[in-house]
């Protein structure tokens, strides 16, 4: 049931965003939703329409040659997506500068293509494209073959809706990528901190004392010096970042510190 609720929130997050912001300042932002921008604007072809011509000989063809329990979540996403994209017309459009609708066009399209991909699911177009090319191609990756047929949609939309509107599309895909990242991921991202230091026994109690939280120690070996050194692993919250690292270079001026994103942790981290 979730899953489900997932996916028709996130078509109809998509929907709203792309009618309401994106197609009436002809933001092309890559795949299938693109085209179907670039046709409405030109000649009134529903995106609907456009979502389903494109996407239905996809799914067929990965039907066939990958399997029906690869694409059914897909098939669903799409039809809904369809739908929702005649629906949500009812929606007034929004009437602001592009800039606005670059970046809230971007929210919601990010907000819905995440929570469709939560579900296991995807909305076609370049994505199930790139799949079925790497079939064929298997020395390109699939990421790499999407990324060609993005910017090839958004090179066309330059050409035929003007310059303008592309450099804004980049806006929105910045925009549309970083969301995604937050609903996968969530907002309170983490840091992993690795701590080299001939003193990290010292930093590692530390950090349970002052810091209040776990910590593992790695031994290693200087390649330079050829000396023995503690290496010290941490994940903290971002609020808790500055104030780590100046334990960390009170007890050792010269330890040397790495700081990582950390998108998902399992384990009493909390």
């Amino acid at each position: 049931m979730m899953k489900w609720l997932s996916i028709i929130l996130g078509v109809t997050a998509m929907a709203i965003g792309l009618n309401s912001f994106l197609e009436p300042c002809s933001l092309v932002i890559g795949g299938a939703t693109g085209i179907a921008v670039i046709l409405q604007s030109l000649w009134g072809i529903p995106m609907s329409l456009t979502n389903l011509i494109i996407n239905i000989p996809l799914l067929i063809t990965a039907k066939k040659l990958i399997g029906f329990s690869f694409v059914k979540d897909t098939l669903y996403a799409t039809l809904l997506l369809s739908l929702a994209l005649e629906l949500t017309k009812v929606i007034p459009q929004i009437n602001t500068d592009v800039v606005l609708a670059a970046i809230f066009g971007g929210i919601l399209t990010g907000a819905g293509l995440g929570l469709v991909f939560r579900a296991g699911a995807t909305t076609g177009g370049s994505d199930l494209a790139a799949r079925l090319i790497h079939k064929y191609y298997p020395s390109f990756s699939v990421s790499r073959i999407m990324l060609v047929l993005d910017i090839a949609i958004i090179t066309g939309g330059a050409f035929i809706l003007g310059i303008t509107p592309a450099m804004y599309a980049v806006v929105t895909v910045y925009v549309v990528t970083k969301v995604i990242d937050v609903v996968l991921g969530g907002v309170d991202y983490a840091k992993a901190v690795f701590i080299i230091s001939e003193k990290s026994d010292i930093i590692g109690r530390q950090i349970i004392t002052v810091i209040k939280r776990g910590a593992t120690y790695i031994k290693c070996r200087g390649v330079y010096t050829d000396r023995e050194k503690g290496l010290v692993l941490v994940v903290v919250s971002a609020r808790q970042i500055a104030r780590l690292k100046a334990l960390a270079e009170g007890i050792d001026p010269g330890a040397f510190i790495i700081v990582n994103d950390v998108r998902e942790i399992r384990g009493d981290f909390r």
